[in-house]
């Protein structure tokens, strides 16, 4: 059919042709299809996988991963994120909430029996808390620091002439 286009996807489904005069962008990510955006960032994926076979792998040897495993590795991701975030909806509607907590992963974690992960994400999620703690705590004392040092120089001439005069 002329302005439609097939979605490549075992059927046609019809879809408005894009225009001439369409932006660049907005062409972009109208030829994005529903799989590549729900995609996970290959690059990340990638550093992932290669980085935990770094560390299991014997002798020291680099084990090569084929592109057609990397994307099985970045489909079952994807999925395993999509069930955990769906079980942890169903615990936090439970509760009658509805924001999803760290608990309400975890709890899923638990419900999906990988139950063997919640201990170790729990004392990554105390660590985590802990680090931003420290880090807010600094910044909150920067700031103070820098509220003073704004406050002394916008003290009055006369003032700042009278602590002159002391010296």
């Amino acid at each position: 059919m002329a302005g439609e286009k097939e979605t490549g996807e075992g059927g046609s489904q019809p879809q408005p042709a894009q225009a001439e005069g369409a932006k660049p962008a907005t062409a972009a990510a109208a030829a994005m299809t529903e799989a590549e955006v729900d995609e996970l960032p290959k690059a990340i994926v990638q550093r992932l996988v290669k980085d935990k076979l770094a560390q299991v792998a014997t002798g020291g040897a680099e084990v090569i991963v084929n592109r057609d495993a990397m994307a099985a590795f970045a489909e079952s991701a994807r999925i395993f994120i999509h069930y955990l975030s769906a079980t942890a909806n169903d615990m936090c509607k439970e509760s009658k909430r509805q924001t999803i907590n760290a608990d309400d992963v975890l709890k899923a974690l638990d419900d999906m029996e990988f139950s063997e992960f919640v201990a170790p994400l729990r004392t990554s999620l105390e660590d985590f808390r802990d680090k931003n703690a420290a880090r807010r705590s600094g910044t909150t004392k920067k700031k103070a620091e820098k509220r003073r040092k704004t406050d002394e120089g916008s003290l009055p001439q006369e003032q700042t002439d009278a602590n002159a005069d002391e010296d």
